[in-house]
């Protein structure tokens, strides 16, 4: 960066800490760099997109408040009586580590949110026998790692003696856990001392901060032992004495051991099975994987029968809470799918009581700088003023059945030809890593380390083949670029012809949008690229590491040179792991269930600075997949938001989860054997058809019911165009009476997919509120898009909606990302009432921590304030041709509908296909073998 451009900078930043946070925009942003360029025009250009995304990138990230369901039952409220007597030094020496990569803005809401967990906790310090089961969840790679060192950090300030942490099965994701918390809880390297104050080579992280120290926490497990039987025998450390850190895998075993050792300190003459006055914090990391008992109960019986066995790894976590009589159990995934499933009144009379979160559960909505699945794809964000476009980084894979197809087994041996899609994927890591490292030199943006992630099947000796050819094919690309004929040529061609063709649209197309352009890098040349291929291939070359179970590869990031690295995996991969700089994966392996699909979503994450050179590689079936996965996380997240509104306890979640798509389910049939039956209430809800039949009968038969609305309503009152603020072109009605709405519902054909959205929920709601004097008189608005072709008769021009799952005819649907335009809920209501709504929404947006002044009303800020006599139907005749989609009659719009609906104080219940009900119609849980096992 040139020196006047920083001086620009420093000009522009000190106007923006006089901003309060909401003030943060980007238009605000550009006119302070105006003003910095045009006080230094004298001495220069000043590039105001440069200095405006610097500004972006430093100060326009936004943290959501967490969404807190508690059951106050027992529970004695302490942290802001003892606040003041505790040291917080753990936590600060913690907080102060964080402000060396974080914004403070995200350091400020990661206290708050550690501050609410610790008070959900009991006291420390209480007196009696208490226990706590609460569970964070959040969304892949978003930082939960980070509350929980946070939480651990300020609750060991606050007294706890005894912490553990539990990780997955494999010893690497425990490696690297507890190597996190050497470096920023302990501050010293627990595998060379247990004793910093006698060595102070071994101090690390945090403890070079040079701040007070806490008192020492010993670590009994050490970043090359986990708590083995030999450690059983000889560590020395006295609980009654000293705070410790174990941080230990799901292993049975290793748990029993850990167990036995903690029996030592049972109070004598006591209950052998209780430890005394010893406050115990349980982490339970990736809690939905391992720790959840899938073992059915006998038939009439439960899991309070004392004839049933959980499984090993759920009885031995049981074990270790229930030897001490203060203890808090927290669980923390991205995927929660299991653990809401876990019945919530188990008290086995051996294992005690099961690990439903029944005290709390803690939604963490993440910063607005994480690129996750909602971003990347493009699905509806509230607080958007326009439809959101996917993210151009995806990449279709469709060539490598030849190679490696999707049913091979064990022993496979994957053709001697990379499919053309994995050579682009690698060219692309190449592009990225060089792009990353020119950025660092000229730019002042961080480089880092650089990974590609490559999960294509799970099978180990597969896994090894393939990393042998990608690491051959590197190796004869470094040599091909360091010769100068025919090969050298080509080589250069192809990557030029990459670069050209996506690397710089790319870029450019994100830059030019204004939610993501912060996290794009500055342009880059090709001429600068060049010096840095032939260094990166040879690192790439000779670093293509195979994770998993069986083989000695370790991804080791502790280098402060930047480590450019191919990881060729499965499990280890998709659980935990993290993946430092990863810039591009190429991802074939399908699971069928939410949670492990979710859990394999490495890419998303935090991509500062080098957003528009990230790519994800993976075929249409797997985009389907993700996509559905998304919208029932978002519906989970909602849902939990709206219990905690109405003050209901966490055993109210678990009760409504969005159905699976085809062969995908929830998660492991054996994980949802307790589910049940529950009814929800469609007031203040918009019910909308994101998934429509295609196939011949449907399309002409929704068409015309279409037709014989539009005939139906025509002589209603038009909408008054006080009435249409940002409506747009379109066909609107209104005091349409309900019989006209029920009748183009009733009959009409939605894809099974569809589950709010059924007519056969719709129909029984309106009809029983009408019986209620509600939904008397309806708005109706056929709204018009972008395309040529006009509707028949209105002259309405069709709309154009992104398909995200791309159908056949023989499939007879497809998908839209986003169906309702963000404006089109304000129909039929008065400017005022627009207003008042936005007030809320802005309201809603501050009190929330949502950061950014929202554009227009949400939905729920408006379905607050529209009248409960009336309803709104929105239909949307969409354009196949121009909207990508195939069908049988290119001639007939697709016709989709949403229906949104007030709030009502009568809303009667209507029965979703919701637990136990839709748990039975799934197909046989898919349990993969354990033969092969990453």
């Amino acid at each position: 960066m040139t020196d006047l451009t920083e001086s620009a900078l420093i000009l522009a930043r000190q106007k923006v800490f006089d901003l309060e946070k909401h003030e943060r925009t980007r238009e605000r942003f550009k006119e302070l760099a105006r003003g910095a360029a045009a006080l230094l025009s004298a001495a220069g250009s000043v590039s105001v997109e440069e200095v405006t995304r610097r500004l972006e990138a430093e100060f326009d990230v936004w943290v959501p408040q967490p969404i807190v369901v508690s059951d106050p039952d027992g529970h004695v409220a302490w942290l802001k009586d003892r606040r003041q007597d505790i040291e917080f030094a753990y936590w600060n020496r913690y907080a102060e580590w964080l402000k060396k990569d974080w914004k403070p803005s995200t350091v400020e809401a990661l206290d708050e949110a550690t501050d609410q967990i610790l008070e959900l906790l009991e006291d420390p310090a209480r007196s009696g026998v208490w226990k706590t089961y609460g569970m964070v969840y959040g969304q892949v790679q978003s930082g939960k790692t980070a509350s929980y060192t946070g939480l651990i950090c300020k609750a060991a300030d606050a007294g706890y003696q005894v912490i553990v942490v539990l990780t997955s099965q494999h010893e690497s994701l425990r490696h690297q856990t507890q190597a996190r918390l050497d470096k920023e809880f302990l501050g010293f390297n627990s595998k060379l001392s247990r004793n910093p104050d006698a060595d102070s080579s071994v101090i690390i992280g945090v403890g070079t901060l040079g701040m007070k120290k806490p008192a020492i926490c010993q670590p009994v497990t050490t970043q090359v032992s986990d708590f083995t039987a030999a450690q059983f025998q000889g560590t020395p450390v006295n609980i009654n004495e000293v705070s410790i850190l174990v941080v230990a895998k799901k292993n049975a075993r290793i748990l029993g051991n850990l167990k036995d050792w903690l029996g030592n300190f049972c109070t004598e003459g006591e209950d052998p099975r209780s430890i005394k006055n010893i406050p115990l914090l349980l982490i339970d990391d990736e809690a939905d994987y391992a720790s959840v008992d899938t073992k059915r109960p006998k038939k009439g019986s439960s899991q309070s029968d004392p004839d049933h066995d959980p499984t090993a790894i759920n009885k031995a976590i049981r074990g270790l809470l229930d030897q001490f009589d203060k203890r808090a159990y927290v669980a923390y995934t991205a995927t929660p799918f299991a653990n809401i499933f876990i019945p919530d009144k188990t008290n086995h009379p051996t294992h005690g009581e099961d690990l439903f979160p029944k005290n709390f559960l803690v939604a963490l909505e993440p910063p607005s700088n994480y690129c996750g699945p909602e971003v990347v794809f493009g699905l509806e964000d509230p607080s958007a003023a326009e439809i959101r476009e996917p993210l151009p980084i995806t990449r279709p894979v469709d060539d490598h059945e030849y190679w490696l197809p999707d049913s091979h087994k064990k022993g496979y041996r994957p053709g001697k030809q990379l499919p053309p899609s994995l050579i682009e994927a690698l060219d692309a890591f190449v592009l990225g890593t060089a792009v990353r490292r020119v950025r660092a030199r000229d730019h002042d943006v961080a480089g880092g380390h650089n990974t590609m992630l490559v999960h294509v099947t799970r099978w180990t000796d597969v896994q090894g083949e393939i990393a042998r050819q990608i690491e051959g094919h590197l190796q004869g690309m470094s040599a091909e670029w360091g010769d100068y004929g025919k090969a050298g040529r080509e080589l250069r061609e192809r990557l030029l012809t990459l670069w050209e063709d996506d690397f710089s649209p790319t870029h450019d197309e994100i830059v030019g949008r204004d939610d993501v352009s912060a996290l794009a890098g500055p342009p880059t040349t090709w001429e600068d690229l060049e010096d840095f291929i032939p260094l990166i291939l040879d690192e790439a070359s000779s670093n293509v590491k195979r994770i998993n179970g069986t083989a000695a590869d370790v991804l080791e990031y502790q280098s402060t040179t930047p480590v450019t690295v191919v990881a060729v995996g499965g499990d280890k991969l998709s659980r935990g792991l993290t993946l430092e700089g990863l810039t591009v994966s190429y991802y074939l392996r399908a699971s069928k269930t939410y949670d492990t699909l979710l859990q394999m979503g490495r890419w998303f994450g935090y991509r500062s600075g080098y957003l528009d050179i990230t790519r994800l590689y993976t075929t249409t079936e797997l985009v389907n997949y993700y996509v559905h996965i998304t919208r029932a996380n978002r519906e989970l997240m909602d849902l939990t938001a709206a219990v905690s509104r109405a003050r209901q306890t966490p055993k109210h979640v678990g009760l409504r989860v969005l159905d699976g798509q085809g062969n995908l389910q929830v998660t492991a049939a054996t994980k949802m054997r307790s589910s049940q039956v529950m009814t929800v209430s469609l007031s203040a809800s918009r019910a909308e058809t994101l998934v429509m039949r295609t196939d011949e009968d449907a399309q002409a038969q929704n068409y015309s019911r279409l037709e014989r609305l539009v005939e139906a309503i025509e002589p209603a009152s038009p909408v008054p165009q006080g009435k249409l603020e940002g409506a747009g072109r379109g066909f609107f009605r209104q005091d349409v009476p309900p019989q006209a709405v029920i009748e183009f519902l009733e009959g009409f054909h939605v894809s099974p997919r569809v589950l709010t959205a059924n007519p056969e929920n719709l129909v029984p709601y309106i009809k029983n509120q009408v019986a209620k004097g509600e939904l008397v008189r309806w708005t109706v608005a056929i709204t018009g898009g972008a395309s040529t072709v006009p509707l028949e008769k209105l002259g309405v021009p069709l709309v154009k909606r992104r398909t995200i799952t791309h159908s056949r005819v023989l499939d007879g649907e497809c998908e839209v990302g986003v169906l309702v335009s963000p404006a089109h809920e304000a129909i039929g209501l008065t400017s005022d009432k627009v207003n008042e709504a936005f007030n809320l929404t802005v309201q809603d947006f501050l009190e929330s921590g949502k950061g950014r002044e929202p554009k227009r009303a949400s939905g729920e800020s408006l379905r607050k304030l529209r009248d409960p006599s009336e309803g709104l139907l929105l239909i949307y005749p969409i354009d196949p041709i121009a909207s990508d989609i195939e069908v049988s009659d290119s001639n007939i719009p697709i016709v989709g509908y949403a229906v949104v609906f007030p709030h009502s104080e009568k809303a009667k219940k209507v029965r979703y296909r919701v637990n136990q009900v839709f748990l039975d119609g799934l197909r046989k849980a898919i349990e993969e073998d354990a033969e092969g096992d990453e």
